[in-house]
Order: C-alpha cells, then sequence, then structure tokens
C-alpha cells in the first residue's frame, strides 16, 4: 500500500518529471524481452496501480507544444475578437464595466450603476441579443435605465482577481498602442487565460502518466469547440479563468496525493480558486472527493490523515455560505440605496426569476444540463453554422464515450479510473446542484447553463485521454478535431 503522510511516498513506475530520460512502458519492455514479460521493472507499491505507464517526461517539446497552444488561443480569439465586435448577451456588459474600473483598482460593489466608459463601449457596438435596441453612439453621457438589467452591475458580488488581473493587463495594452479599445485588449487577454489553462491541463496529464499522443488529440478537441473560444476566451466573463482554476485544484491535490505537495498548500488553492470564481466550488468538490476515496480507506494512514479529507466538502460549504459572504460584506460592502428600485434586487433578470419554494422536478430536469459542457454552448452569429452544430454532436459523443469507457471499463491505474468517476458524478450533480442553490438560498429560479461545469473541463479531458489508447479511437477524435478546427477556422474568416 501507498503509505500516505504528510508528505507520502510516490509509487514507484510513477516518472519524474525532473527525469533527463524517456519514459518505456511495459509492453515495450515485455517485446523487448521475447513476450516473456518485463524484464527488471519496479513493482509498484500500490498493486491497484500496477498497470498504469510512468509519467512522461517533460522536455522542450512539451514547453513547444505549451508555444503553440499559445499561438492557437491567440489565432482563434483574435479571429472571434475581429468577427464580433458586439456584447455577449451573457452580462459581458457588466463584465466590462467591472474590468475597465477594477484596472483603475475602483471595485464596484453591489447595488452599483455600470460607468459611463463601458455604456459607450455598449451602446457603440451593440448587445448580441435578440430585440435589443441601445442608445446612439457617441454620446456625452448615458443613462443606466437604458441598458441591460437597468444598468446595474450584476457582477459586482463577484470577487476581483480576475477583473484585477484582466482590467490591468488592459489598461497597460491600451496605454501601449496596442488596441485602441480597453474591451479589445480584456478579449484578447482571454486568449492568455485559455492557453494558461490548456498548458497546466497538458502538465497535469503528464503528471498521471498520460502520453503525449493521447493527450494532443483531446487538448486540441477541446481548443476548437465554440464553447472553449466564446466562453473560456474571446469575451469579457470570468468564466475565462475557470478551466485554468480547475486545472490548478486538480494538479494542487495530484501532487499532494503523489507527495510533491505540502498539506498546507491544499486550503489554500482551494480557497484560491473560490475567490477567483465561486463556480469553482464544483472543482473543489471533485477534489475533496477523490481525496476521500484514496485515502480515507488506506489503513496505513493514521486517523487524523484518513478523516481529514472528509471535512473538505463540509469545510467547502460553510466557506461558499458564510465566510465568502462575510469576506464580501467586510472588505465590498453594499452601496447605500434610497429605496428599492435602486437596490440591484430590483434588476429585470431577478425579478423574473423571483422564486418563494424550491420545486424539485426543475431540480432533478437539471440532471443533464451540464453534462457534457461542450453539448449546448452559447454560439455567436460567425459561429452558427449546421456544419458547428454537427461538429458539437461529434465532439460531445467523443467526450462522452471515453469518459465513461474511463470510469466504467477502461482501468488504466486507480488514480485515473477514480478521477474519471467522480467527473461523471460532479457533471450530473451540477445543474440539480446549482438549482437547487439559487432557489433555496437566493430565493432565484435559474436554470444551471451549461457553461457552469467549465471547471470540470480539465477533468473531463483527463478521463477522456486515458481512454484514447488504440489507434482506431486516436483517428477518431483527431479527424473530428481537424474537421471542427477547418470548419471554425473558416467561418471565423468569412464572417
Amino acid at each position: 500500500m501507498v503509505r500516505f503522510s504528510s508528505k507520502p511516498v510516490e509509487p514507484e513506475g510513477t516518472g519524474d518529471l525532473g527525469s533527463d530520460q524517456e519514459s518505456v512502458d511495459s509492453t515495450t519492455l515485455t517485446e523487448a524481452n521475447g513476450g516473456a514479460g518485463p524484464a527488471n521493472t519496479a513493482t509498484p507499491e500500490d498493486p491497484e496501480d500496477q498497470d498504469s505507464s510512468p509519467a512522461p517526461i517533460w522536455t522542450r517539446t512539451d514547453w513547444k507544444i505549451c508555444g503553440l497552444l499559445l499561438v492557437a488561443s491567440m489565432l482563434l480569439v483574435g479571429l472571434h475578437v475581429r468577427s464580433y465586435e458586439s456584447l455577449s448577451p451573457i452580462d459581458e456588459l457588466q463584465h466590462i464595466d467591472y474590468v475597465i474600473r477594477a484596472g483603475d483598482f475602483d471595485i464596484p460593489v453591489r447595488n452599483d450603476r455600470v460607468g459611463q466608459e463601458a455604456l459607450a463601449e455598449a451602446a457603440c457596438r451593440s448587445v448580441d441579443a435578440p430585440g435589443y435596441v441601445g442608445p446612439a453612439c457617441g454620446l456625452a453621457t448615458y443613462d443606466p435605465n437604458d441598458f441591460q438589467e437597468n444598468g446595474f452591475n450584476t457582477a459586482a458580488s463577484q470577487f476581483p482577481p480576475y477583473y484585477v488581473t484582466t482590467g490591468v493587463g488592459a489598461r497597460l495594452l491600451t496605454a501601449v498602442g496596442l488596441f485602441e479599445s480597453k474591451v479589445t485588449a480584456a478579449r484578447m487577454l482571454g486568449a492568455v487565460w485559455l492557453a494558461a489553462a490548456l498548458s497546466v491541463t497538458w502538465y497535469l496529464m503528464a503528471c498521471l502518466g498520460l502520453r503525449r499522443r493521447s493527450r494532443a488529440p483531446v487538448i486540441v478537441l477541446l481548443l476548437v469547440t465554440p464553447l472553449t473560444i466564446f466562453h473560456a476566451g474571446a469575451t469579457v466573463n470570468a468564466d475565462v479563468s475557470l478551466m485554468l482554476t480547475g486545472a490548478l485544484a486538480t494538479l494542487a491535490t495530484v501532487k499532494y496525493e503523489a507527495g510533491r505537495l505540502r498539506w498546507w498548500w491544499i486550503p489554500l488553492v482551494y480557497v484560491g480558486v473560490n475567490l477567483v470564481e465561486a463556480t469553482n466550488i464544483l472543482a473543489v468538490a471533485a477534489c475533496g472527493l477523490y481525496l476521500m476515496v484514496r485515502r480515507t480507506p488506506d489503513a496505513m494512514a493514521s486517523l487524523a490523515q484518513r478523516l481529514a479529507p472528509l471535512t473538505i466538502l463540509p469545510a467547502l460549504l460553510l466557506f461558499r455560505l458564510e465566510v465568502a459572504e462575510r469576506l464580501r460584506s467586510r472588505f465590498f460592502p453594499a452601496a447605500q440605496v434610497s429605496g428599492s428600485t435602486d437596490s440591484m434586487g430590483s434588476a429585470p433578470m431577478f425579478v423574473v426569476h423571483r422564486t418563494e419554494s424550491v420545486s424539485f422536478e426543475k431540480v432533478i430536469a437539471q440532471l443533464s444540463s451540464t453534462f457534457t459542457p461542450a453539448r449546448n454552448p452559447y454560439l455567436s452569429p460567425p459561429l452558427r453554422s449546421q456544419l458547428t452544430i454537427a461538429g458539437l454532436e461529434l465532439t460531445n459523443w467523443l467526450l462522452i464515450a471515453p469518459l465513461f469507457s474511463a470510469a466504467v471499463v477502461v482501468v488504466s491505474s486507480a488514480r485515473l479510473t477514480w478521477l474519471s468517476r467522480i467527473t461523471v458524478v460532479m457533471l450530473l450533480a451540477a445543474g440539480p446542484f446549482y438549482t437547487f442553490y439559487f432557489a433555496y438560498f437566493s430565493n432565484q429560479d435559474f436554470a444551471a447553463p451549461a457553461r457552469f461545469a467549465l471547471p470540470l473541463v480539465p477533468l473531463m479531458a483527463i478521463a477522456a485521454a486515458s481512454a484514447v489508447q488504440r489507434r482506431p479511437t486516436l483517428f477518431a477524435v483527431w479527424g473530428v478535431a481537424a474537421l471542427a478546427a477547418l470548419n471554425t477556422v473558416f467561418q471565423l474568416l468569412t464572417a
């Protein structure tokens, strides 16, 4: 058994990313030994991981791949930004206002209205929403009531890390003359967030022993989907950070289990990603469940080490319901209002969806709403076509099939099997959880959109890559990825 301590021993047979030698799998050794079995191979300490391949090393090739991911992200996001000047209907106006103000270290609070700079951008760009008619472009001042949600900044309930980072970056890019608009600069910075998320996921896959030939097609398939381009890259929204923070939470968990991260990093990382965006509760919950199933049954660990993972989920809920709200009230108190119409609660989105009870029928109906997030993303006009929809269907099934295979059929290692199983559970639970949460704690009847599962996308990629091993499967994923990429680039170039 693996002996867990404050710094547990990593099982033998798991390669060190700092190694200077290429890993060799058991199949190669068997063939070299005349089919008689591996010669002089180390036996893993954990019997359930005996059939897992050693982790590939991290070389210059991997750094070059990360560079290519940045270039590809910049290209796809840049093409989308060029062809999509209007604002996203998914509250991009409010997020733009937050980013612009955070760039000047002026953090908006609840009950604040959108500022004039963001309103001017919305007036001149318009909003990609059916029936939307905004004020004329070029006015000296704008009335916030003439815009979405009566001009309330509905994003002000978010913590500022993403907005300050992106806002300061956009301010610098416009100051040096690379972009004329802070909106364009902030959107282009989404490519950096996206490339960072994919690079961390690539590294995470290496830590889990997945080979490059299995990692590559899955990463490319995700990169060219509308979900990734629009929600995780090309618009101004805190959702852009979710794939990166989800990958970082998972990486910290895997590193801790392997004995390469001290225990106190775990609560710091989990709290940190939740302060970036509250939706990261899904990624942290998945990591907590993983540590529970991996460490709690370990008879070789101390009682404290076995019980510690059981505290993660209760602590997570306590932080989300109590601590986070107290931190927000302490550091970012709501603006004082003189009447109910001056309160953010009077915004149409909150009035229309107000409810006084929980409908468990609606809760259960959300079982598939975030499974998988690639299935039903918002399609911006440059990406709307039957070919895109067909590509989405193929992408969705090519993610679902390996995901279930890794969770049920394919058993390459205990780590990957449990990560896959927990990913399936969390993807199914996310929709009902959020629908119940909104209704019970906020009296809001909101259905959970598929993009809420963005923090789980790195886990989906890991599960899919662990099952994409044979040549026919590799060819199928590469084929769909290539067709989706050609269609996406063609549509963005011709939009």
